[in-house]
Parts: structure tokens; C-alpha cells; sequence
């Protein structure tokens, strides 16, 4: 009872302090605030309409920040907690305050204040798209004709739930653009999932059993939608969408049938059909850049990573996003087997300044982890501990890639029930990470003992694992 008078005060209290700073100034200031339960940083990232960070707001000793918007652009702002993320639309002269438990994040997170309304709908919405996954997984086994029945049917119920809410509120015509667009694309997704999701088929045999009708909506998409670009629904569909058409370009014009995500080729046409379909230089920047970083996150052919990018190049327009991609690219070329491992600055339990060969002596496997991806640093650590026992005479070196002290990094271990033993953390985080091409997290190091490169890209919970490893000892 008494924790939820606290909450109560917090909001009200911040609602109240935006509501008298307008009422005392100008009616069309802009605020964003919240109040975050259990949170996972002492930080929230508010990203602007082209989800570059905005401003970085440090929460009080009550978990609550505020932001009042200068120079205001009404549209989608994503916030992020270090963890997780999420939107909200904002219009000018909107006071939006937001509670949120980040042990259920979305499930948790509610409105309030002026412009409060349009966001709950909208986050309504989000979670309702969510729980009709496993639905929606479901009845992709039909046949594409029922299974369009269906899913139509859902999008009816959303429709006329919307024409509802609108009857019932006085609503902006941006609200109704989102909303809209969110029903849309989530039915788009769903469409271009489908081929994915069959179990009893493979990708180019559903291909070849769909009628050319199923995907007629396509005439009607929009690429180059500016105001959906951070939108999740909208984002999620162009990321299956490119990979639906050009998979079924791919097959067309290759003798592969079938589904490689990890293919050159397959790759190559999904940025050449991003650039012949999207104008917007910020949604084609975004895609792209995302299907390079899969690419090179995904795929162990590394001698492939260099035509990749010179197409990259052709089509990215961004330099910084160029020049990661290009560095993430040159230190895969340095981390061939064979090759001598970087020699990057650690810093041990003691604060000291050590570099990441002197710790090598033996045979060794290096993983790594970070306090976002909490399940993972659990599993790995699990992991390490019982390859450890089995294979005694390779060693285990834990790095953590977050900006953090030793006493942070000794109070994480410590919260998980492990030791400080062999756990380090990079002197510079995000320079270690770009060397050792640490995407994803869970990518590991396989060194002998002269601290050469086996593989750079193994993964502990690969089935081949131990058999690297006995052939690392042999």
C-alpha cells in the first residue's frame, strides 16, 4: 500500500509541476517526464524524430526525470532506459508523463497528463499487436487463402475499433496517421512473414504456391514514410519486407533454393532493392545499415565482407554509419585465424591498467558480456563454468563491454551469484568493441597460447563448441 501512495505522489507530483510551468508561461510548452520502477540505469535516452539521441536525462533520487522540448517538431520520439525502449507521439503543448516497471516493461507502461490518451490507445495497440503473435505464428499453417481470411478479420476488429475511439474523442490528424499506420503495417508484416513461418514447407516451395494476389497490396506501400520511420510496426515491416522480395528475386535469378540468411548474394539484393525502391535518405541510410550489421554479425565468411561493403558504400549516404561499418569490416580482416589477437587495454578487479595478451598463457576462450542483455551474461557465465570443468586445461577469460567501474562490475557479478575471477572490462569500451568486432555480444574468441586467432567467431552454445575446443587442445 505505502509503494503505491509513492507512485501516486510522483506522478502527481509531476504532473502537477508541468501543469503549473505552463500554466505560468505558455500554454503551447512542451514536457516529457516519467517515473521508472526498478530501473536499469540512472539514465533515460530520448531520440528525436530521426532517432538521434536528443537529450540524456539523469533520473532524481525518486527515479523521475523531466524534459521540456525547445525547438519542437510534433511527430514519434523513441525513449530508451539502457535496456529496453519504446514511442510516443507528442504535439505540441503536450505535458506527457509516463509510470513503468522495467520488470515488465511494456506491460506496465502507462500514460498520463495532457496528450496522455492518444498514447495509451496507441500502447493498447502495440501490446494487442503482441499477444496475437502466437495467433498470428498459428495460422500461418494454413493455406495462404484461410490464412489471409483470418488474418483480415483482425484487421477489421482494429479498424472499427479506431472509428470507434475517434467518434468517441476529438482526435489530431497525426494521431489518426499513426494509428492507422500501425494497423496497416502490422498487417503488411504479417503478410510477409508468412512464407517464414510455414513449418511444412520451405521458403521457395511457399513462394511457388502463392497466388500473385496475396501480395497485391504492395502497390500500395509507402517507402519513403518520414513520420513512420522510428515507428515499430513500420520499421519491422520493412525489414521482413526486403527480406521477403528479395529472397524471391534471389531464387529467381540463383540456383539456390534454398533460405541462406548468411548468403553474399542473397545479401547484395536485398541493399540493391532497398535502393531501388526507397528515396527517403534517411529510411534507406537506416535499412541498409541494418542489414550490413546483420550481415557481418551473422555470417563467418569474412572474404565476403568486403564486396558487401563496397556496395554498402554505393548506396549509404551517412557517413558515420560508412565509416562503422568500414572499421567493423577492416578489423574482421585482422581477425583472421592465424592472426595475432589485438592487443586492447583491460582493466582487472584492482584498477589496474593490464593489456588483454598478458593474460593469455594458455589455451583460451574469451567471452564476453554486458549488463543489458542480462539472460546472456547469466548463460555464458553458466556455460563457462561447466566447459571449465570438462576442459581444465583451456582457459576462460569473462569482458565485460559496458562503460562501468570495477565496483559496478564486482556488484553485477555479485547480484548473479558469480565470482571475480578471470572477469575484466575494457579500458575503452566502444574502440575494444569495434577492433574485436563484438556484434553480437555473444560472439567469442578461440586463442592458443601464443594468443592466435583459432576462430574469432565462435559460439559457446554452438553444438560444434567442444569439438573446437578438443581440437584447440590437440
Amino acid at each position: 500500500m505505502k509503494l503505491k501512495i509513492t507512485i501516486i505522489t510522483i506522478v502527481t507530483a509531476i504532473t502537477c509541476f508541468i501543469a503549473c510551468r505552463n500554466a505560468t508561461t505558455n500554454n503551447d510548452n512542451t514536457y516529457f517526464g516519467g517515473v521508472i520502477l526498478n530501473p536499469n540505469t540512472n539514465f533515460v535516452i530520448l531520440k528525436d524524430l530521426d532517432n538521434i539521441t536528443l537529450d540524456t536525462l539523469t533520473l532524481d533520487n525518486k527515479n523521475t526525470f523531466i524534459h521540456k522540448f525547445e525547438a519542437f517538431k510534433p511527430g514519434i520520439y523513441n525513449f530508451y532506459d539502457g535496456l529496453e525502449s519504446q514511442s510516443v507521439l507528442i504535439e505540441k503543448g503536450d505535458s506527457i508523463t509516463f509510470l513503468l516497471n522495467t520488470i515488465n516493461f511494456d506491460e506496465s507502461l502507462t500514460f498520463s497528463g495532457n496528450g496522455s490518451k492518444k498514447n495509451n490507445y496507441l500502447m493498447d495497440l502495440f501490446l494487442e499487436n503482441e499477444t496475437q503473435e502466437q495467433f498470428i505464428l498459428k495460422i500461418s499453417q494454413l493455406e495462404p487463402q484461410l490464412f489471409s481470411t483470418k488474418l483480415d478479420s483482425l484487421k477489421i476488429l482494429k479498424e472499427e475499433k479506431l472509428k470507434a475511439y475517434k467518434k468517441k474523442h476529438k482526435l489530431s490528424t497525426l494521431f489518426t496517421e499513426v494509428a492507422e499506420g500501425n494497423i496497416l503495417y502490422h498487417h503488411y508484416y504479417c503478410k510477409e512473414f508468412y512464407p517464414f513461418a510455414r513449418f511444412d514447407k520451405d521458403e521457395f516451395n511457399v513462394f511457388a504456391d502463392l497466388d500473385p494476389s496475396f501480395y497485391s497490396y504492395r502497390k500500395n506501400v509507402d517507402y519513403n514514410n518520414t513520420l513512420l520511420q522510428n515507428y515499430r510496426p513500420y520499421r519491422s515491416f520493412l525489414r521482413f519486407h526486403f527480406n521477403n522480395i528479395a529472397l524471391s528475386s534471389h531464387f529467381k535469378h540463383s540456383k539456390d533454393s534454398l533460405y541462406n540468411s548468411h548468403s553474399l548474394h542473397y545479401n547484395l539484393d536485398k541493399l540493391n532493392l532497398i535502393d531501388k525502391k526507397i528515396k527517403s535518405e534517411k529510411i534507406k541510410n537506416d535499412l541498409s545499415f541494418y542489414y550490413m550489421m546483420r550481415f557481418l554479425n551473422d555470417s563467418k565468411d569474412v572474404k565476403a565482407f568486403e564486396t558487401a561493403l563496397n556496395t554498402f558504400k554505393n548506396i549509404n549516404t551517412n557517413s558515420n554509419k560508412v565509416e562503422k561499418v568500414s572499421n567493423i569490416v577492416n578489423s574482421y580482416t585482422r581477425l583472421k585465424p592465424g592472426y595475432l589477437l589485438p592487443n586492447i587495454d583491460l582493466i582487472d578487479k584492482m584498477d589496474n591498467i593490464i593489456t588483454l595478451k598478458s593474460v593469455i598463457s594458455k589455451p583460451t576462450i574469451i567471452y564476453f558480456w554486458s549488463n543489458k542483455y542480462n539472460y546472456h551474461l547469466i548463460d555464458a557465465h553458466k556455460k563457462a563454468l561447466e566447459l571449465k570443468v570438462k576442459y581444465p586445461e583451456v582457459e576462460f577469460i569473462a569482458i565485460n563491454a559496458d562503460n562501468i567501474s570495477s565496483r559496478e562490475q564486482a556488484k553485477i557479478l555479485r547480484k548473479n551469484r558469480f565470482n571475480y575471477i578471470n572477469e575484466f572490462h575494457f579500458k575503452n569500451p566502444e574502440t575494444a568493441k569495434d577492433i574485436l568486432a563484438i556484434r553480437p555480444i555473444n560472439n567469442v574468441f578461440i586463442v592458443n597460447k601464443d594468443a592466435k586467432i583459432i576462430n574469432p567467431k565462435a559460439n559457446m552454445f554452438a553444438i560444434d563448441f567442444e569439438q573446437q575446443l578438443v581440437e584447440l587442445l590437440n
